[in-house]
Formats: C-alpha cells, sequence, structure tokens
C-alpha cells in the first residue's frame, strides 16, 4: 500500500538519497551505544537492509567522534558521497571539522575528504556541506551552510540546545581535483534539485517561496511559487515537488503550471525523488520545536493529467500506471 512506511528503527532516519533501486541514508540507533549516525542501505520499495556502514571508534591518536551523514549514491553506484562530522564527546556545541568524503561504498572509512570551510560571498560564512548529488561521476553539488549552535530557553529551568544550518550557495567538489568552486547561478539558494535537463531547480533567499530553473549557464526563470519556504526540492515525473515541513508536499508542474500536493503521516523536511511518480520522504513522529524522530515513507504523486491539442479540457489517463 501507498504510502508505506520503510524503516522501524527506534532512533532516527534522515536524509534520504535514491539511485536505481536503492536509498541511502543516514541512521542513528540507539542500540549501538554511541551518538554517532551510521550510513544505511535499503531497497526502494523497503524490506531488509542490505549494508550498514559506522564511523571507527575514537582511538589515542584521534579521540574525536565521528558521526556520517548526507549520503549519496553515484550514478555507477560504485561510490558514495557522505558529510564526515568529528566532535568532541565531552561537548555539545557543534563539531570540530566538517568534511565531504568520497570513498567506495563498500569502504566508507577510506574515502578521500574535504573541509568544507570558506566564504560563499562576502561575509557568508560556511562550515559544513547538506544535500549532496552526483552530476556525472567526478561531480558532488552540495549546499554549502553555516552550522550554528543555538540555546533556548524555557519558562522555567529547562534549557534546549540545537544547531541551526544556514543554507549559503550551491557549491560544487571536483572529486579528482579535490576543488570547490560556486556553481553558475548559485549564490544565495536555500534549496535545490537537480533538473533532468542539465539545469538546476532553486530558491533563493531574496525569494524564499519562488522556484525557479536555473539553466547551466547560470541564468534563472521563474517557474511558480510555493505556499512556504521550502526546506528542500525533487524533480519527479516532470514535476517539482516541495518540503515545506508540514504534511502536506506541495507540487508544480512547469510544463503546464498545474498544481497539487501530496498528503503525508506527519511533518516532513527532506524528500528524495524516487522511480517513476514515486518519492522517499523523511516523515519525523510528531511536530515539535526541535524536531522529533523520524522514520522514511514511500509515497507517489497522483497521475499527471493527459493533455492533447484537440482536448477542451484535461482528461485523467484512461487506465493506471500500475
Amino acid at each position: 500500500a501507498i504510502p508505506r512506511q520503510l524503516t522501524f528503527n527506534p532512533g532516527d532516519d534522515r536524509s534520504p538519497s535514491v539511485t536505481g533501486d536503492s536509498i541511502v541514508y543516514s541512521r542513528y540507533d540507539p542500540g549501538r551505544g554511541t551518538r554517532a549516525q551510521c550510513l544505511a542501505l535499503l531497497p526502494v520499495e523497503g524490506g531488509t537492509l542490505r549494508a550498514t556502514s559506522c564511523p571507527p571508534a575514537p582511538t589515542a591518536a584521534d579521540s574525536l567522534i565521528g558521526t556520517w551523514l548526507e549520503p549519496a549514491l553515484s550514478p555507477s553506484r560504485a561510490r558514495i558521497a557522505f558529510v564526515w562530522e568529528r566532535g568532541d564527546p565531552l561537548s555539545v556545541l557543534g563539531a570540530w571539522s566538517h568534511h565531504l568524503t568520497v570513498a567506495p561504498v563498500d569502504s566508507a572509512a577510506q574515502g578521500r575528504e574535504t573541509l568544507i570551510a570558506g566564504w560563499a560571498s562576502g561575509d557568508r560564512f560556511y562550515n559544513t556541506a547538506v544535500e549532496p548529488t552526483w552530476a556525472g561521476e567526478d561531480t558532488v553539488r552540495f549546499l554549502a551552510t553555516y552550522q550554528q549552535v543555538i540555546k533556548v530557553k524555557g519558562g522555567g529551568a529547562e534549557r534546549f540546545t540545537d544547531t541551526l544550518l544556514v543554507p549559503r550557495a550551491l557549491m560544487a567538489l571536483q572529486v579528482s581535483e579535490g576543488t570547490v568552486r560556486l556553481l553558475p547561478g548559485g549564490d544565495s539558494v536555500i534549496a535545490y534539485a537537480p533538473a533532468t535537463d542539465g539545469g538546476t531547480w532553486v530558491v533563493k533567499q531574496a525569494d524564499p517561496v519562488t522556484l525557479l530553473h536555473v539553466d547551466q549557464a547560470g541564468a534563472p526563470t521563474p517557474v511558480g511559487a510555493f505556499s512556504g519556504t521550502p526546506s528542500d526540492l525533487a524533480e519527479i515525473d516532470a514535476r517539482v515537488v516541495a518540503a515545506l515541513g508540514g504534511t502536506v508536499l506541495p507540487w508544480i508542474d512547469p510544463i503546464t503550471g498545474d498544481t497539487g500536493s501530496v498528503p503525508t503521516p506527519g511533518p516532513v523536511r527532506r524528500i528524495a525523488a524516487g522511480p517513476g511518480r514515486f518519492l522517499v520522504a523523511e516523515v519525523e513522529l510528531d511536530a515539535r520545536d526541535f524536531g522529533a524522530p523520524a522514520h522514511l515513507w514511500l509515497l507517489e504523486l497522483p497521475p499527471r493529467a493527459a493533455r492533447c491539442r484537440h482536448c477542451r479540457k484535461s482528461q485523467p489517463p484512461s487506465s493506471p500506471i500500475r
């Protein structure tokens, strides 16, 4: 049945990415006795985990605790890109360093690491990466982001510590050279998704609800607008879907101008395009100020309306896709 719950981890499942028939995601299992997150591989239809890979334990030479986040498989599925975060086991004030790592799928700890820290433009400093996606086998796009630690006091003696990720720009790592560059039209991007025509779907900070198509030269074209600011985008079945942090996923059809939405079992912040009309969503268990644990769910967009020159109005397909 759709929607279908894919993961039942008692911990937290985040940042899904789909390549072919596989989902790779970041998995925290409290049963391991460490706060480190691992990488997990799951069939896109659900079922038994195909593989799990975890950061090495601290040593005398390197006492920092590692955690692996934001995984994405290369098109050949031979390599994986992910963020290797290292932090002090005695501190809750964020991590010491964030490296965008590219490694063979079967030996993630042996990857090539690139420190993520720099200036996107002016005084817009970034120190980590989110949402890596592959453009071929030698380029990894990512959203350069500033990780900020915040503390919030409640009405009583409560104190919450959380991290806030502030997007800065859309950038790319050239894996063979280890160089990082700003992509054309990538400044001030706060959400993005690869477009099938080689361009990019983006939402920018200056107008955080308008969907833009940015071509390979960096020229933007407005396509439509969402009702809120997206935390993630995905192109699915020629439509652009947005996660707004709520319990519906709105979509825009750039070709026809049609709009619609898909209900979800809970608040959604991250999504990934699957095969056909399917998508994988990071669904939180409930709505909380600082986020609740999440599971992965398989969702599906409705069929696109059939159109023709001789039709007076849109008509649904005569038979379902499956």
